[in-house]
């Protein structure tokens, strides 16, 4: 009896506190920021590419989502097949988030954006230096886009999906 005794006076030691995973972002402030840079740095590494002449597509991995490198891939290798290289460079005008989630939701998305760019000091040249763009081509595009989380050899966020929203002479986003 003596040992039941001992046994029953022994606390149990405490359960370990749930776990729960910490949020993407803490306000819509760091959601806003991070699909900025991330777009930005979309914008950055496919211009890159294309103004050397569509050469090692496989840089925008570390910014797209696998399905979305597939077709990224695709699109500047046409280009650069085409014989088609790009001079200046398009500037980001503004970004809204439409959405944004502390975790992922089912299909990986944290966020939900649109950014607007200026393509004004962009020109596309043929094999000829002639220029390939439209004289009425739009000033702005404006993108719609999702964001996920990267990682593998990825960065901190990545695209997961873009499709032009709207074009025209300003942002309207």
């Amino acid at each position: 009896m003596g040992l039941l005794a001992l046994t029953a006076c022994t606390a149990a030691e405490p359960a370990p506190p749930p776990s729960r995973t910490p949020p993407v972002f803490e306000n819509e402030e760091q959601a806003l920021a991070a699909v900025t840079e991330t777009y930005q740095e979309f914008m950055r590494i496919s211009n890159t590419i294309l103004v050397e002449g569509g050469v090692d597509v496989d840089r925008i991995d570390v910014i797209v989502g696998d399905e979305l490198a597939e077709f990224e891939h695709g699109s500047l290798i046409e280009l650069a097949t085409a014989g088609k290289t790009l001079v200046g460079a398009p500037t980001l005008v503004s970004t809204r988030i439409a959405e944004w989630y502390s975790t992922p939701d089912s299909l990986g998305v944290i966020a939900k954006a649109k950014s607007c760019i200026d393509l004004s000091s962009v020109d596309v040249l043929d094999a000829a230096g002639n220029s390939t763009v439209r004289p009425d081509r739009p000033r702005t595009r404006t993108w719609a886009y999702d964001v996920g989380v990267g990682g593998n050899g990825k960065s901190d966020f990545v695209l997961l999906d873009h499709d032009v929203d709207a074009e025209g002479e300003s942002c309207e986003i």
